[in-house]
């Protein structure tokens, strides 16, 4: 057995990562290993008392890890027993803002690149459905979440935009956070106070994105990243503190204002990306959908496309399952495979 260190060039790491640190939820690590255990040693920065778990899939086989709490670094044991011979592996982050974690190193007898081409490059921006929150309370499919959940049930693996990045063999960065809104002082993330409520308006251009988070926030190098494809999926959360806002016409001009600043700040940054904006199937106001459609209309641009899910605000009082994340992402894939092949 040798230890390898998180900065070995065998690592492919994807997301918006700082170094050897994963941040956001769905950013991974790639790499081939070769014997027959595979540990890792990680610092993890917790963000919540609740449980903490980290995900890897080990040749194909999906595993979940939970991680303690304690300062300073930690030993995660993630395979034994497996066959002699080589193996292929993807550490990925299952929680958005409950921590973020730093790879160390990993030992094994071996490590060596993964052979990786990818189609496409997705970006997201997206609240906790686009996070994974809750995906794996299966038997919870159209209801409100289990009480007490304490994100054992989040898995990023099992959101619509990691599925479709899987479906569409593309790389990602998925910029979602749960309670996300998209002004500041609205939606529920940094709440429950009014005064550090953050959206969009204060992360999209962000690397370390969460003001309460150790050393605070830094900004995102956007030459890091250009993607093909960019999904927004803002308006679910806005009606948090005041629900009455979105039939106030001065408020909604003030919101599709911002939402339009954001998203041809992007577009300038691109150049030859293609945005789409959509809602998830969790139940909302049907006033936010109706709001996009005039975002999408005002802009009037052939590069910015408006979808509708088939069960768009509909489906769910809690969070989408695995089931109501896959049919998003079959939607969202299929829209895709369109605008690149109409």
């Amino acid at each position: 057995m040798a230890v390898f260190k998180a900065d070995n060039k065998a690592f492919a790491y994807m997301g918006r990562t700082d170094g050897c640190t994963l941040i956001y939820a769905g950013s991974n690590v790639k790499f081939g290993f070769a014997g027959t255990s595979l540990k890792i040693t990680l610092e993890n920065i917790p963000m919540t008392s609740d449980g903490i778990w980290i995900g890897a899939v080990i040749d194909g086989v999906q595993h979940k890890y939970e991680l303690s709490h304690d300062t300073g670094v930690q030993t995660v044991t993630l395979a034994e027993g497996l066959a002699e011979g080589k193996h292929n592996c993807m550490i990925f982050k299952r929680q958005a803002a409950a921590h973020y974690f730093t790879l160390v190193s990993a030992e094994a007898e071996d490590i060596f690149p993964l052979d990786l081409h990818y189609d496409m490059k997705l970006e997201f921006f997206g609240d906790s459905v686009s996070a994974g929150e809750v995906t794996e309370a299966v038997y919870y499919e159209g209801m409100a979440d289990p009480e007490g959940h304490g994100g054992q049930y989040d898995n990023s693996y099992f959101a619509y935009t990691f599925s479709a990045a899987r479906k569409l063999n593309a790389e990602f960065c998925n910029n979602s956070q749960g309670g996300l809104a998209l002004l500041d002082h609205t939606g529920y993330f940094y709440g429950p106070a009014v005064e550090t409520l953050t959206g969009l308006e204060s992360t999209y251009d962000k690397l370390r994105y969460v003001p309460y988070a150790p050393g605070g926030t830094s900004q995102w190098d956007f030459s890091r990243y250009t993607p093909d494809f960019v999904i927004f999926a803002i308006g679910q959360n806005d009606a948090n503190p005041n629900p009455e806002a979105v039939f106030d016409k001065a408020y909604t001009e003030k919101w599709k204002a911002k939402y339009k600043e954001i998203l041809l700040d992007l577009k300038s940054r691109y150049k030859t990306a293609k945005f789409i904006i959509i809602t998830t199937v969790l139940k909302h106001e049907r006033k936010w959908e109706y709001i996009l459609d005039e975002v999408c209309a005002e802009l009037a641009d052939p590069d910015v496309t408006r979808l509708h899910f088939r069960r768009a605000g509909l489906a769910t009082d809690g969070h989408p399952r695995i089931t109501e994340q896959e049919e998003m992402a079959q939607e969202l894939a299929d829209h895709i495979r369109k605008i690149r092949n109409p």
